[in-house]
């Protein structure tokens, strides 16, 4: 029922930034580098091959050989079908790729997203210096 794609971040930055735009509250604008040095993933239904979600992996700054989901948002008629999980998982297959050792991320405490890093196997952890807005939860995963 849904394909998810790899996509080329700086070909396809209009469809990226259209997502990012979505959920403003949560997701600032996206900056040049994350597109042309990240790794960004749509979602596509199959009856009506229009992009439902979309994701992204960006190594974490100043961080060597760590990844960073960078945004994952499914459009709200598409919720429910596991998307974020399996994009959770396509983009750890990535990072394995990459050779990253680890993987981190944050969402705000009345997120869905906190039941889905505990499915994928995330801990939740505590940074020394946070990055997130005030009261995010952070993930991270060893690989």
């Amino acid at each position: 029922m849904y394909t998810i794609e790899e996509i080329d971040g700086e070909e396809r930055a209009n469809e990226i930034s259209r997502f990012n735009s979505l959920a403003p509250e949560t997701f600032p604008l996206l900056k040049p580098n994350h597109l042309t040095d990240g790794h960004w993933w749509l979602v596509y239904h199959n009856e009506i091959q229009e992009p439902v979600a979309f994701a992204g992996l960006v190594e974490m700054q100043p961080f060597h050989r760590v990844g960073y989901f960078k945004r994952c948002y499914v459009m709200p008629d598409h919720v429910g079908h596991g998307l974020q999980l399996r994009l959770m998982f396509v983009r750890e297959v990535k990072a394995r790729e990459l050779g990253y050792t680890q993987i981190v991320s944050e969402c705000s405490p009345d997120s869905h997203s906190n039941h889905n890093f505990r499915r994928a196997g995330f801990e939740m952890v505590c940074p020394e210096q946070i990055w997130g807005k005030p009261g995010s939860i952070y993930w991270g995963k060893m690989l």
